[in-house]
């Protein structure tokens, strides 16, 4: 499987639903706060410690096609190249747009050299290429930290630069797994939960089934997602469990959500200056009001 999966599928993932925006087909702010859900997937996951997306390209036949009864902890250890390669191409393209540059034009010349010639690429043919459009130590820079190693550029700057803008809610109450009703009036973990989180501190695993909180009943007749954001970050969980048909306990401490918001900055009230509407304009290839 090609390094340079994640170059092809990843930034024309990018563009899908920049090209909707940028042809009316949504607004602005429909397409900047859809962002949230690909970027928080991306930022908030324990994959990235282990692998950058040119390894996450690696594992396409085993998480696309490959057929497996293995039980998988894909949600600590992959990202989708899909979506680990539409991040990134966000923060190129507003990289490159603080250099007075662009992704459109970076696509076009990698089209015009490869695709339009049908001529194989690799890793290094889209570095020289970048090199060869932006300079070879705006080349480098990106891609020795973010597609040779997994870390992640400064996306509050980026963003601020549009006059857009990267918000957390610190006082949503977080319980770090998804739980649904088990058919018995009982909830039932459906994935594993993530490194680090409150459901992964206090050993609760997928398939477990909590029969019990604060010695009351699983809050059956609501969303579980709907009991939690009504309790308070900090709050104790005393949760009783069963495993294999054994009774636990444990005890869970509410953090605060991890998850940010993408959002124009005038939802807060907040007017951008004329150089950060122009750059959002030019990105968004808006009209001029």
């Amino acid at each position: 499987m090609s390094g340079a999966l994640w170059f092809a599928e990843g930034f024309t993932s990018y563009y899908t639903n920049l090209i909707l925006c940028r042809a009316g087909i949504i607004t602005p702010k429909k397409y900047v706060e859809g962002i949230s859900g690909t970027f928080n997937y991306v930022w908030n996951s324990p994959a990235l410690r282990y692998f950058n997306p040119i390894e996450m390209s690696y594992q396409a036949p085993f998480v696309d096609a490959a057929t497996s009864v293995d039980p998988v902890n894909r949600e600590n250890t992959f990202i989708s190249y899909y979506s680990y390669g539409s991040v990134l191409g966000l923060a190129l393209d507003l990289s490159l747009r603080e250099e007075k540059l662009n992704l459109d034009d970076y696509m076009k010349l990698v089209w015009e050299k490869y695709g339009k010639t049908e001529k194989p690429y690799t890793l290094e043919n889209l570095q020289q290429t970048l090199a060869e459009y932006a300079g070879k130590e705006f080349a480098n820079t990106f891609f020795n930290k973010y597609i040779f190693k997994s870390e992640m550029p400064d996306y509050s700057a980026l963003l601020h630069s549009v006059g857009v803008l990267l918000k957390q809610d610190m006082e949503a109450p977080y319980f770090g797994v998804a739980v649904s009703l088990d058919g018995d009036g009982h909830g039932k973990i459906q994935s594993n939960p993530k490194m680090g989180t409150p459901a992964y501190q206090a050993g609760l695993d997928k398939g477990d089934i909590i029969t019990g909180i604060n010695g009351k009943g699983f809050p059956d007749g609501q969303q579980f997602s709907t009991y939690i954001q009504k309790l308070k970050v900090g709050d104790t969980l005393k949760i009783t469990f069963k495993r294999f048909g054994f009774e636990k306990q444990t005890t869970l401490v509410l953090e605060s959500n991890p998850d940010y918001s993408l959002f124009l900055a005038e939802k807060e009230g907040l007017k951008p200056s004329k150089k950060q509407l122009r750059s959002r304009q030019e990105w968004l290839k808006t009209k001029k009001k």
